[in-house]
């Protein structure tokens, strides 16, 4: 697909690696919503791609609400007249302690924002995208959900993420059935806003331990893989691992884990 001339909807887009793939999208051509529940900041990245010659409108929308999920797919057939792209990327955070020791709202939230409500924009979109021509769905999961490694960090995203990662292959088919592609991209470290701001304060030694490379990879670097999704039409269900700058990896659909 062509993203010049279509319709993106990019949540979580106020900052971050939204506002990377918000940008990119619209640096080749996409209407892009630009979604998120700080409104400061989404209107921001609205006035960037604006600025930079680009097209974008911003939705408040809590995508963990179905009825605000609605809305914002509603808005964007109203406002640009269509639905053809998706990228779901909106997330939350909590302090420690976390799961198992985490309070039940505050891991039940993360499983809401990075699973259900990823399940419950897709489920939304698709039924528009159907409609139409077809489109082209890519979710945002990470490193962290992937292999089969402990996890000292935060055990209920990983557990999303790697969720996020199996619904993908598993929606493969849609392009058969439907002419909806789903893929997934799993960043490593990517140098958002809080990214750096807490690599910052790490020394050399902590930095290994957490297997940090240097470069990191840039919220634009996420938006351009984001990019090759949309625009290759034989990658349906098809998983890229993304931890280095220049350095992709897609896994194949017969792949055992």
């Amino acid at each position: 697909m062509d993203p010049k001339g279509k319709v993106a909807i990019v949540t979580g887009s106020g900052y971050g690696i939204g506002r990377g793939i918000a940008r990119r999208l619209a640096a080749a051509g996409a209407r892009v919503v630009v979604n998120d529940v700080h409104d400061e900041h989404a209107r921001e990245t609205v006035r960037m791609i604006e600025e930079a010659g680009g097209t974008a409108a911003f939705v408040h929308a809590d995508v963990t609400a179905e009825e605000d999920v609605r809305r914002m797919i509603a808005f964007a057939e109203e406002k640009f007249g269509a639905l053809d792209i998706l990228v779901n990327n909106a997330g939350a955070s909590y302090d420690p302690p976390y799961y198992p020791e985490a309070d039940p709202a505050d891991w039940g939230r993360v499983l809401d924002i990075f699973l259900r409500a990823y399940m419950t924009t897709m489920q939304q979109a698709i039924g528009v995208m159907r409609q139409r021509d077809g489109g082209a769905i890519v979710s945002i999961s990470s490193a962290a959900g992937v292999g089969f490694r402990p996890d000292n960090g935060w055990p209920d995203y990983a557990a999303a993420k790697a969720a996020v990662m199996r619904l993908t292959a598993t929606l493969a088919p849609l392009k058969e059935r439907m002419n909806v592609r789903v893929n997934c991209i799993c960043p490593g470290w990517v140098a958002t806003e809080n990214v750096r701001g807490y690599l910052q304060t790490w020394t050399d030694e902590q930095k290994a331990q957490r297997h940090v490379p240097d470069p990191i990879l840039t919220p634009e670097d996420i938006g351009e893989a984001v990019l090759e999704f949309v625009r290759d039409d034989s990658l349906a269900g098809r998983v890229m691992l993304y931890y280095i700058p220049g350095q992709k990896k897609l896994i194949p659909l017969e792949a055992e884990y």
